[in-house]
């Protein structure tokens, strides 16, 4: 490699009097060959053996003096991807069978359904207390662009601690439960009972609704509205437009109020409809499932020109860098070494302990976190963000779960291959 080195060297020095973009290419060559043969070097090392969560808990701890909380990843993160898992393990358990729908209406309703059925995602949400689910909900979502941003109700998500989305699946009676994507809240309308998400890490090929235009809708018209109503998912059904009712005024059971323009429809709609499209026959969205009066055939969507105003303004808050940052939580923190040259970085919360193991090169080779309840969760291999891209979670009791991260929150939530 040396001689290479200086052999090319002397090539660029002899070009570089008429050629100076030429010595600059070499040397930047040479530069990227270096730093290369460095991580090919570390790759190449003997992986070392991160300690059982047993030995880190006997080891000699001192507290910190500065207090400074540099590790891997933080609280908020580590109970982003804590609940996920929680969600996906148990919710799998109250998770539906998939029904295939029956199409009733020709044509139209078999074209429209085929064409935006994609696009229409399962929202399971919950809330956990010692390890048991003492919430849970199943909503129906839209994907509005192919980089994974999802419109719902505010009223699907607001209250739970996390949430999963399913996607539909090409082929097969019920969603892939090995295809469950971790969800993070970008804004949220309590008014007009909206909120965008956005899946963490999307996979490619996302198809979003063709969003319509209020000035087109006409009183009588056909619809087409699409979710999971009493959980028999990516379920059909259709109407008419009864009429567009302005500044229209609502409540919910858990006495939470809201004022919007809403298309009132004449349609099946029932609990897992919420935040399911309206789709005219062109397959464009004329608005979001948002509420039916029980018994009264009165069914109500958030109108598309509403939807429109808090998808930009959403949008344009978060490309200002203005999106919300959940609270943090500070531990305590605490140091030790174990025999073999490894230090760990201890921190205690109110509902966690996390230990940062890092080898003798100060770089951080794993994490594990146990929580109040009993759970684990252990991530390995450093990804290029600062988090780890392998995470496994073994709950107190329920399914082991296995979490593929490309930074510190969950991209893909999966069972594990091994309990």
């Amino acid at each position: 490699m040396l001689a290479v080195s200086i052999e090319l060297m002397l090539e660029a020095k002899a070009v570089s009097r008429n050629k100076p973009l030429v010595f600059l290419l070499i040397l930047g060559i040479l530069i990227l060959g270096t730093f290369q043969s460095e991580v090919a070097g570390r790759q190449g090392s003997t992986p070392v053996a991160i300690p059982s969560l047993q030995t880190l808990k006997l080891l000699d701890y001192s507290k910190a003096e500065n207090g400074k909380q540099n590790d891997a990843v933080g609280y908020a993160e580590l109970e982003e991807l804590i609940n996920a898992c929680q969600t996906y393990s148990k919710g799998l358990d109250v998770l539906p069978r998939f029904h295939e729908p029956i199409l009733t209406r020709g044509e139209s309703g078999i074209a429209v359904f085929r064409r935006v059925s994609p696009s229409v995602v399962m929202v399971l949400t919950a809330n956990f207390k010692d390890d048991k689910v003492t919430e849970s909900g199943l909503g129906t979502g839209v994907i509005i662009d192919p980089a994974g941003y999802i419109l719902t109700n505010w009223h699907v998500v607001h209250g739970f601690e996390t949430g999963i989305v399913f996607l539909k699946p090409a082929v097969g009676t019920e969603p892939d439960k090995n295809s469950g994507y971790g969800l993070r809240l970008i804004a949220e309308s309590e008014q007009a009972d909206l909120a965008l998400l956005k899946i963490v890490k999307p996979p490619a090929g996302l198809v979003p609704v063709k969003l319509g235009d209020i000035s087109a809708v006409q009183v009588a018209e056909d619809i087409h509205v699409i979710g999971h109503p009493h959980g028999q998912l990516w379920s059909y059904s259709s109407g008419v437009v009864s009429q567009v009712r302005d500044n229209y005024d609502w409540e919910y059971s858990d006495g939470s109020k809201h004022l919007a323009k809403v298309l009132q429809l004449q349609t099946a709609i029932n609990p897992g409809n919420s935040g399911g499209p309206v789709l005219d026959n062109n397959a464009s969205m004329l608005g979001l499932i948002a509420m039916s009066e029980e018994g009264q055939n009165l069914d109500y969507a958030v109108a598309i020109d509403v939807i429109k105003d808090f998808v930009n303004k959403s949008l344009a808050a978060r490309s200002r860098g203005t999106e919300a940052r959940s609270p943090t939580e500070k531990g305590v923190r605490y140091v030790a070494s174990t025999k073999e040259g490894l230090s760990v970085s201890k921190i205690v919360y109110s509902n966690l302990v996390s230990y940062t193991i890092r080898d003798s090169k100060s770089i951080a080779i794993g994490l594990i976190v146990e929580t109040s309840d009993g759970g684990v969760l252990t991530g390995s291999n450093l990804n290029a963000f600062g988090g780890f891209s392998e995470w496994i979670y073994k709950p107190a009791s329920g399914k082991t779960v296995s979490v593929k991260s490309s930074g510190t929150a969950p991209d893909l939530v999966s069972l594990a291959t091994k309990d």
